[in-house]
């Protein structure tokens, strides 16, 4: 009767162990594999979503292995990623995107991570003589040319009157702007930050921002992926997003936590973060108005000779809504 009992205990664990084991084979096996994706990024505010989700562990969450390579301009980037370096996604403005599309399709939107009215600047210095727009007349401004910098200059220009011909613009490397304001190459530069706030820690008190219309360029930031890595892995993409997502929450309900991350990867002044913060609207989207603006920036370059297209490109060729839908149904509005 005791052997029975004990065979029978022995029968019981060793089933117990045995289901045991099942489950755990059955939770690894439909665990899904791990993706992996290499991330072509602007150092700068712009980017703030990606810096939240690498430090709180988005990506690692979403099962995707992110490989972060930093560059100094959206433009920069996108150059990488066409000549073939291993770049499967990165962030840039409009412009470069669509002075490019008249040469590849290679590439598609597949979400704008941020917008603002207010991050493309004019800063000048006070030797100069330049107290508003119109003083732009007969002076050397510095930009990058093929950037959004030198397409929002053009906007400056019209908005104010200024004919083109009267301003000598000299192309400079995004990096290269301040230096170039501080030792008199050029009396004023257009950029971005963190570009900006650099000229102004340079210069000090002799720099300024000058005032222009309000509202007068909106610059999109986005997503744009290598179309042949999203057409055979769309799931990293879906995760990647997902990841963005959970990291634009977090900025919005953990402001300061979020401008403290922020901060201290990209080793910026934490009082330039707060003065600056809320000149982003960071939010997953994509909507007619990526449309409207590329087809506005590719008429005024075949207008001003830009290029040696004659047609607008077909910006639905530069979409993909397929990640973005999954990851956030919602923040799609493209019909």
């Amino acid at each position: 009767m005791i052997q029975k009992r004990t065979l029978l205990v022995i029968t019981v664990a060793a089933v117990a162990v045995a289901a045991t084991v099942w489950v755990s084979f059955l939770q690894k096996e439909q665990k899904p594999e791990a993706l992996n994706l290499v991330l072509g990024v602007e150092l700068s505010l712009l980017t703030a979503p990606v810096w939240i989700a690498e430090y709180n562990g988005y990506f690692q969450k979403n099962n995707l292995n992110l490989e972060i390579r930093g560059f100094t301009s959206g433009k920069a980037s996108l150059a990488a990623m066409l000549k073939g370096e291993r770049l499967d996604v990165i962030t840039v403005a409009q412009t470069p995107i669509m002075f490019n599309s008249f040469k590849t399709d290679s590439f598609a939107i597949v979400a704008t991570m941020v917008t603002s009215y207010s991050d493309m600047k004019l800063i000048v210095n006070s030797d100069s003589g330049i107290n508003s727009t119109l003083d732009l007349k007969g002076k050397k401004v510095g930009l990058t040319n093929g950037s959004t910098g030198e397409y929002f200059f053009s906007l400056v220009l019209l908005d104010s009157a200024v004919e083109p011909s009267t301003v000598e613009v000299i192309d400079i490397a995004p990096s290269g702007l301040p230096l170039a304001l501080k030792e008199g190459l050029v009396d004023a530069i257009c950029t971005w930050e963190p570009h900006a706030i650099n000229a102004k820690r340079l210069i000090g008190d002799k720099a300024s921002a000058l005032k222009t219309s309000d509202k007068l360029y909106r610059e999109d930031f986005y997503f744009v992926a290598n179309k042949h890595v999203l057409e055979v892995s769309p799931q990293a993409f879906i995760r990647f997003l997902s990841a963005i997502e959970e990291a634009e929450a977090f900025i919005h309900s953990n402001r300061e936590e979020a401008k403290g991350i922020v901060s201290k990867r990209l080793n910026l002044d934490r009082v330039f973060v707060d003065a600056l913060w809320d000149e982003f609207n960071y939010q997953l989207s994509l909507d007619q108005t990526v449309f409207l603006t590329l087809e506005d920036e590719a008429r005024w370059a075949i207008a001003n000779g830009l290029t040696d297209a004659t047609q607008i490109p077909n910006y639905l060729n530069y979409i993909n809504t397929g990640p973005l839908k999954k990851a956030n149904p919602g923040a799609v509005k493209i019909y």
